[in-house]
């Protein structure tokens, strides 16, 4: 996960994402624009949608740090690797039937 911003807002999620050394701003998944910096991603939005009553700062946004102890991205990519390698992960795994043991069948009874 990438560090970002988020305000949920009536007209939909905003955020301003960290992406390498610049900051997207985005409404819902649709990027608005590019920035030098986070304050400048906020005022650009503010600009834009003054009927969202965004914040004025992003001190009050939630803050969703990256973390470097969840290795998400990099463990997504050795997947779609092995995925795309033609070795299919499913088709390794044996299959299992959902009854117990212990259960009879539909139609045969425990009577002797």
């Amino acid at each position: 996960m990438m560090s970002q911003y988020v305000f949920p807002s009536s007209r939909g999620l905003f955020r301003i994402v960290r992406h390498g050394h610049r900051w997207r701003s985005l409404l819902e998944a649709r990027e608005v624009a590019r920035h030098d910096t986070a304050e400048a991603a906020l005022d650009a939005l503010r600009l834009i949608w003054p009927q969202a009553r965004l914040p004025q700062f992003l001190s009050e946004w939630r803050y969703l740090a990256e973390s470097p102890a969840l290795p998400h991205a990099r463990l997504a990519r050795a997947t779609a690797t092995f995925r795309s390698s033609g070795v299919d992960a499913g088709s390794t795994r044996k299959r299992h039937s959902r009854r117990t043991l212990g259960r009879p069948s539909r139609g045969a009874t425990d009577h002797g």
